[in-house]
């Protein structure tokens, strides 16, 4: 046996333990201190086979050795890597799945098992090289190529995880996790009637899964089938009444039907440590949540989530945490909202997260999206007094002599943040993006002074696409953050943009603001409405099928032309 490195003071003590409890046959406390030393020293030989052991000997009531053939080793290893695996010991699976191949070369599920335990140990090179051997081996061995396929979706190289899925239903065309995959898969790559017809097959197998449900739900409520989409939600909570992926998913047709008061609670699930990556993070303080307690004379610190939109949308609520008696209320924020952040009324202190610096401590902390349930918030009781954002008044000032004299000065955004290296996201902004060049007809509009507020490495250099005379003035090279936009914007009569950030900062500066919205909207725009009730200045134009992008914009270019006109009269 090879000897593991010299342990941590602290695994040395787990390591005791465990002997400790294995000796007297207690099994699972044994098991539980081997996880402190595994925790500490994923590769220490000697609390490897002594799990093994344990494991084994749990297994088998004690009624025979452990180990007493290599294939008997193998197995209870085997066994080692799927329940260290389980717990998110993943590194320490790694060493445990090593362990059967050093034994049965030629066991291409612990192969495979081993690549799945390297791709969530942030290994990603190494899985695709054991999922090579294994593919080498046998081309068309089921767990190896779902593991593939896994692996190439979370690299991002989806015609291949693509490739790897329908290898696996070439061969198995019954595999239940194969078609929930694909499902997966189709969504991120905007093939949504591909994802829906997918998980439906998945379900006609087996309808078992939670989380097929859940996907059929995803992939009905990107396709815009709203209402339809809550019965597979509900159907996984039934199923799993605590899967709090689930939860969240239900929470957003509910909102984007105005079922505020039951979308709320669960909304909540959003920061539930077992939605994993795709869920939002807790700040790092010590100090409790609040959950509606007295504020009067406390202090409460606002945190961030999501997008910088979203920020934009729900600081609105630090006024009112005011209003109930705060004696300090703090928001964090991205640091390209700090400056503009400090006109917001009720912040005692903006606190930008770059890195520097230290929270000093609070009674309680309430993450940005939780405020509506904290205060009750239905459709009618949207708080959107606005503006409760404002341009400093020098900077206005200044941006007043520079911008285009004369005309309906309208500003432009046709993009959002494309993100992608996560391709989830960047399916969304596919369908809610346009081309510069799309505009063209719109800037032709007379008496219309336009103003390009677009910013991103591959969609501002979209306007070298426009002819000369019909460019929209471009200021955005001397934009350092949300505050140099807010003082541009002040100087403007319109603002028309996709859903990004821009929506929300016009309309929290009570800007007239036109939001051109995809056809799947996003929940906090409500139903087929042109209002938004957080938003008194906004107007929605809205796509009435997925992709048709021609029709809003003859809307948009005809009540330009009309607003343009009366300006002109005025």
């Amino acid at each position: 046996m090879n000897l593991s490195l010299a342990r941590t003071p602290s695994a040395d003590a787990a390591w005791h333990d465990a002997l400790s409890a294995h000796t007297a046959g207690r099994h699972e406390s044994a098991l539980g201190a081997l996880e402190r030393v595994l925790d500490a020293e994923p590769a220490d030989a000697r609390a490897l086979e002594l799990a093994a052991r344990t494991l084994a000997g749990d297994a088998r009531h004690r009624a025979s050795p452990p180990f007493a053939t290599p294939e008997a080793q193998a197995d209870a290893y085997v066994a080692l890597g799927a329940w260290l695996y389980r717990r998110g010991h993943f590194a320490a699976a790694c060493h445990a799945y090593r362990r059967v191949l050093s034994i049965r070369p030629g066991d291409l599920p612990a192969r495979a098992n081993l690549a799945l335990a390297l791709m969530n140990d942030a290994r990603a090179d190494e899985a695709e090289a054991e999922l090579s051997r294994a593919l080498e081996i046998d081309p068309h061995h089921a767990a190896a190529l779902l593991n593939q396929g896994v692996l190439m979706w979370r690299l991002g190289r989806l015609k291949q995880a693509e490739a790897a899925y329908l290898a696996v239903l070439g061969q198995h065309p019954d595999h239940v996790a194969a078609w929930n995959n694909l499902g997966l898969l189709y969504k991120e790559m905007n093939r949504l009637p591909d994802s829906e017809a997918a998980c439906r097959r998945a379900l006609a197998l087996d309808d078992s899964h939670a989380e097929v449900h859940n996907n059929l739900g995803n992939a009905l409520w990107q396709l815009g089938q709203v209402e339809a989409s809550i019965e597979p939600y509900q159907r996984a909570l039934a199923l799993r009444p605590d899967y709090a992926a689930a939860r969240v998913n239900l929470a957003l047709p509910l909102l984007r039907l105005g079922a505020y008061e039951a979308a709320w609670p669960l909304y909540e699930a959003r920061h539930d440590p077992s939605i994993g990556e795709g869920g939002v993070g807790r700040p790092p303080v010590p100090y409790p949540q609040w959950q509606g307690e007295p504020l009067a004379g406390k202090s409460i610190l606002v945190w961030p989530e999501q997008g910088l939109g979203d920020c934009l949308q729900f600081c609105r609520y630090v006024p009112m945490l005011k209003a109930l008696g705060a004696a300090h209320v703090s928001i964090a924020c991205a640091p390209a909202l700090t400056r503009l952040f400090e006109t917001l009324a009720g912040a005692d202190r903006v606190i930008p997260l770059n890195g520097q610096g230290r929270i000093e401590r609070h009674d309680f902390w309430c993450l940005t999206m939780s405020l509506p349930l904290r205060f009750g918030t239905s459709v009618a009781s949207i708080p959107a007094r606005v503006p409760y954002l404002h341009a400093h008044a020098p900077q206005a000032q200044a941006w007043r002599r520079r911008l285009p004299a004369g005309g309906l000065k309208v500003g432009l955004v046709w993009a959002g943040n494309p993100r992608e290296d996560e391709a989830s996201s960047n399916a969304i902004d596919q369908r809610r993006s346009l081309d510069a060049r799309a505009f063209m007809p719109l800037l032709g509009t007379p008496g219309v002074t336009f103003v390009s507020l677009q910013l991103g490495a591959t969609t501002r250099p979209q306007l070298a696409g426009i002819p000369t005379d019909l460019r929209p003035f471009d200021p955005m090279d001397d934009v350092r953050d949300f505050a140099d936009t807010a003082a541009i914007v002040a100087n403007l009569d319109l603002v028309i943009t996709v859903d990004t950030s821009m929506a929300h900062l016009a309309g929290a500066l009570g800007k007239p603001v036109w939001v051109l919205s995809r056809y799947a909207a996003c929940w906090r725009w409500l139903g087929d409405r042109e209002d938004s009730p957080w938003y008194p200045t906004a107007r929605l134009y809205r796509q009435g099928e997925n992709g048709a992008w021609g029709a809003v914009l003859q809307r948009v270019e005809k009540a330009l032309a009309a607003l343009a006109e009366q300006h002109a009269q005025a």
